[in-house]
């Protein structure tokens, strides 16, 4: 005999005792003497998703708009307590309207594509694992939301859902490209847990006065890590995207097989992350300074043993610097605490303290200048050579008190010149900083390298206005009838005319521009030239080509942190492909157009 089914009292009601039972879903506990009718409006009125899959083999509800509450008898204080309807619909259309279905007791197809987006993006935004969809405890919670939702299979969300919402991206950023004329990019190959190669791109542009810093892509990287193949690799990935000719320069780290990547094969101009830069000539002067490691080690030491003290990593200088900070913030009672500790290591001595309080001053604004540098919001290149000019004479204005001190002051002061000194000269970071309203010819350290700027940023007009002259020149219709005789004086009249024209009318805009009132450093360039886009119409388009390069590739440092949250051991199994559609979701989702 086939069981009988259970009824709805039963399966959300339990007794506990002669007299009493208790809802298993909110725990109120009401009076029961067999009958329950109280028991059901209670699941009706408070708890219709519990009880819509039964609706075909039960009773249908009704629901009583003269009647909209109904009184039960509280166990606990015996008063009557009143539970609001919030079922305002008539009888024809019953719970299954609130979640959104058809009369087939169907969702519609624009609840259920809600719902997948909202899926989608609980995934690709919290980096959850795939296999998501397979758990039972995420199951069981996706139904008591929606009993009528059907969790996507595994194979559904990576084979047409997340393809789907990718399509829908690429489609969105490849129309904001066809109006971009310039952008740069960052890239790099990092390695996942389960050691295969990535090779991650990020692009950079200006469009509609706005920066956006988008994933372009993160493909596998099978073969050898050598300029021929990484080129052959980010030549696949841009010709894809169609951006090829409009880059203006590649953002890397200073491998030597990057660099011969992109100069070599790509030919394109290579700028190396100032961060990256930073990080090589802070760990040159401090392997040069031996009083000063062995203070760091014992630090290292000190903070292994304690443990919630900032630990440094050894690929991040600037997490030394914050763990000697941290150090001389808790200097009183880390002393103390040492005094009463048998097995503590050597507790750092008085010369070991003032080192480290001489030192500070001088490492604490490479770390300034780094955080500065890696934003993604604002434009970032231009701020370099002030940034390095203003450092150079606060490194000098040091006054330090130690021998080792001294030292590291020296060899940080000669390093940080050979190395970051001569992007000055670098005519993609000199013309954005020219550019910027907020530095122009200030910016500068030495004014030869700013007027050389300006030579360059006149030329570079010229050629937009003498295109802009020619393309007027070959509109106008021909004089057939003019006397051959005057052709060859009338084109050379005309080629003066437009060079003295084109000529001057650059350096006037050069000129006026430097006119202009200097703007607030904290004011927005990119909005300065929102509202002088139609004054200066060439060195708008400029602006847009140099503001947009970013100083760094730290963007691509934050896509690979985040990255290791998806390779890990619960996604050793993640296909490529799906790796790429999850850092490309979660890095351009909100991008509009």
């Amino acid at each position: 005999m086939a069981p009988s089914k259970r009824s709805i009292v039963g399966e959300h009601f339990k007794k506990t005792s002669d007299k009493c039972v208790i809802c298993q879903i909110c725990k109120r506990e009401f009076k029961s003497h067999g009958n329950t009718t109280n028991l059901k409006e209670h699941l009706k009125r408070i708890h219709p998703a519990h009880i819509t899959p039964v609706l075909n083999n039960e009773e249908e509800l009704d629901l009583n708009l003269s009647n909209p509450s109904t009184s039960f008898s509280n166990n606990s204080n015996n008063i009557q307590q009143t539970e609001p309807c919030f079922l305002s619909a008539p009888k024809r259309c019953r719970q299954l309207k609130l979640y959104g279905s058809t009369e087939g007791n169907n969702l519609t197809d624009e609840v259920k594509n809600s719902i997948y987006e909202s899926l989608i993006k609980t995934i690709v935004t919290d980096y959850q694992p795939i296999s998501l969809v397979e758990n039972s405890g995420f199951l069981e919670y996706s139904k008591k939301l929606q009993p009528l939702y059907k969790v996507p299979s595994r194979k559904t969300l990576t084979t047409k859902l997340l393809p789907n919402e990718y399509n829908k991206i690429v489609i969105i950023l490849k129309k904001m490209l066809e109006n971009v004329a310039s952008l740069s990019i960052t890239t790099d190959i990092w390695t996942s847990d389960n050691n295969i190669a990535y090779l991650t791109v990020t692009r950079h542009f200006i469009f509609d006065d706005h920066l956006y810093s988008p994933v372009l892509a993160t493909r596998e990287m099978r073969e050898s890590h050598t300029g021929v193949n990484i080129a052959n690799l980010l030549s696949d990935i841009l010709n894809k995207w169609g951006i090829k000719d409009k880059i203006v320069t590649i953002v890397s780290d200073n491998g030597s097989n990057i660099k011969n990547t992109i100069n070599v094969h790509l030919c394109k101009h290579h700028h190396p992350c100032v961060a990256h830069t930073l990080n090589l000539s802070i760990n040159e002067a401090i392997m040069s300074n031996n009083d000063f490691q062995d203070v760091l080690k014992k630090c290292r030491t000190l903070v292994g043993h304690f443990k919630h003290i900032i630990q440094d990593v050894s690929t991040r200088w600037n997490s030394s610097v914050h763990m000697l900070d941290g150090l001389v913030q808790i200097k009183a009672l880390l002393s103390a605490a040492m005094t009463y500790l048998p097995r503590a290591p050597d507790l750092l001595t008085a010369l070991d303290w003032e080192l480290i309080t001489d030192c500070l001053p001088i490492l604490k604004p490479f770390d300034v200048m780094t955080v500065e540098l890696s934003g993604e919001t604002y434009p970032t290149l231009s701020s370099v050579i002030p940034l390095v000019r203003g450092l150079q004479h606060m490194l000098k204005s040091i006054i330090t008190n130690t021998t080792a001190g001294n030292a590291l002051q020296k060899i940080v002061i000669d390093v940080f010149g050979r190395r970051l000194g001569i992007l000055e000269c670098d005519k993609i970071v000199a013309k954005s900083t020219f550019l910027d309203p907020r530095f122009k010819k200030a910016g500068f350290g030495l004014i030869e390298n700013a007027n050389n700027t300006e030579k360059l940023l006149t030329e570079e007009i010229f050629y937009i206005l003498n295109n802009k002259h020619q393309d007027d020149t070959c509109s106008v219709p021909i004089d057939v009838e003019s006397n051959v005789l005057w052709k060859q004086f009338d084109t050379k009249v005309s080629q003066v005319r437009s060079t003295l024209y084109t000529g001057i009318t650059a350096s006037l805009i050069i000129r006026q521009y430097l006119e202009m009132p200097y703007l607030n450093r904290k004011q927005s360039p990119l909005d300065f030239w929102k509202k002088n886009k139609n004054i200066f119409p060439e060195l708008y388009m400029l602006q847009i080509k140099y503001l947009s390069v970013p100083a760094t590739s730290v963007s691509l440092e934050r896509v690979f942190s985040k990255a290791g949250l998806i390779t890990n051991d619960r996604r050793n199994r993640l296909y490529p492909k799906n790796l790429d559609f999850i850092i490309f979701l979660n890095r351009n989702t909100n991008i509009e157009f």
